[in-house]
């Protein structure tokens, strides 16, 4: 797994029209620049769902994974008044885990499901944890640390009609697995540019169509991003973001649709 990686050179075409010729703000609707902005936005919102498994209307972005979690799991938090049960692995990314320790101290009970030897989540510890106070389950589909690949439609299968949300970081997964968001119906997912050889500081989340909640908002005002987060969209990240994507998704390496885990190294 990759911390980060180096941003494809092919990029550079992609990048730099953004700062001379393409300079329209996306979000100016009368103007041809804007309009062409716009454009070339949407496709690469295109290319970044396609690689998900997800529809173009369910991608927002933002500065990257780590804000996405924090964003997801605390709009979440915030939907649920009554409800102030989170499930996170023992093994989630370091910026979960800090989260949920400070969700702890605002009254929120979190439960760490333990994993088993070969790194996979303790689906039957899992299932006893549920309750009609949880909110939220939180599991990263592909760990950055020992690289396994958590059973991602089993997981949801435990709780689906039971009104707990869904939410995976998954940065390391993709580029590298097929992914099906929908299939495995997960609401909210994060994902991260640097790791398909993108620019840095640009992330996208999906979140699903599916989901008829009223999300207490975090950033106020353009409306951007479906009305979820405020504030003009970095475009030549996002464009070159889109395109990053758009190479992973041909160069991916073909798995199994069900991801299982791989065995742990020395």
């Amino acid at each position: 797994m990759q911390a980060t990686t180096p941003t494809d050179p092919c990029l550079l075409d992609t990048i730099l029209p953004t700062y001379t010729g393409r300079y329209g703000n996306p979000h100016s609707c009368t103007h041809t620049y804007g309009w062409g902005k716009e454009k070339v936005i949407d496709i690469a919102c295109e290319h970044v769902a396609k690689l998900n498994g997800a529809h173009p209307k369910e991608i927002i972005f933002t500065s990257g994974a780590m804000g996405l979690n924090n964003m997801s799991i605390k709009y979440v938090a915030r939907f649920y008044k009554s409800k102030k049960h989170i499930i996170a692995s023992q093994t989630e990314h370091k910026c979960v885990l800090d989260l949920c320790r400070h969700l702890q101290d605002e009254g929120y009970d979190i439960t760490y499901v333990p994993i088993k030897n070969n790194g996979l989540i303790n689906l039957e510890h899992l299932e006893k944890e549920i309750h009609p106070d949880t909110a939220l389950v939180a599991i990263m589909m592909v760990n950055n640390e020992i690289e396994v690949i958590q059973q991602m439609e089993e997981i949801r299968k435990l709780y689906r009609d039971q009104g707990v949300f869904f939410h995976t970081n998954g940065a390391q997964a993709m580029g590298k697995i097929p992914v099906e968001v929908g299939k495995w119906n997960v609401d909210w997912m994060s994902i991260s540019s640097p790791k398909v050889y993108g620019p840095k500081h640009i992330g996208a989340c999906r979140i699903s169509r599916r989901l008829k909640v009223r999300i207490d908002l975090l950033v106020f005002g353009g409306g951007q991003e479906h009305g979820l987060h405020s504030g003009t969209l970095a475009h030549s990240l996002v464009i070159s973001f889109g395109e990053a994507r758009r190479i992973a998704q041909e160069d991916i390496e073909v798995l199994p649709s069900s991801p299982t885990s791989r065995p742990l190294s020395d």
